[in-house]
């Protein structure tokens, strides 16, 4: 009774494969089981859902830390002038964040 008290189904699927399994391989007795159990459960899915892959939780995490870098990237410039302006303190000339336009427009062009 214990192993019944504890069950939490996730899916149809597994609570048929729950159900069979306490009947011991008796299909009358396990279908009874289940149609006990299933009836207040209307919104249960009929199979568990895929886990990620560790593909899918990667581009997870980096989209989240490129997506969190381009709402913050206000922050992270006035952390970075800071910085800038206790180097300079000490002695120490740091590039501006906007530097690489400033290089860009001094480059002769191509054609």
């Amino acid at each position: 009774m214990n192993m019944i008290a504890d069950y939490r189904p996730t899916s149809k699927s597994s609570l048929k494969q729950f159900c069979l399994m306490t009947a011991r391989g008796d299909v009358k007795q396990a279908s009874e089981l289940y149609d006990f159990m299933i009836k207040d459960m209307e919104d249960l899915p009929a199979f568990d859902p895929v886990p990620p892959t560790w593909v899918d939780n990667t581009k997870q995490a980096v989209g989240g830390f490129f997506d969190f870098i381009k709402e913050n990237k206000e922050g992270f410039g006035q952390v970075y002038d800071i910085i800038r302006g206790i180097a300079a303190a000490r002695g120490k000339n740091l590039p501006s964040i906007g530097g690489a336009e400033k290089v860009a427009e001094a480059l002769p062009s191509i054609n």
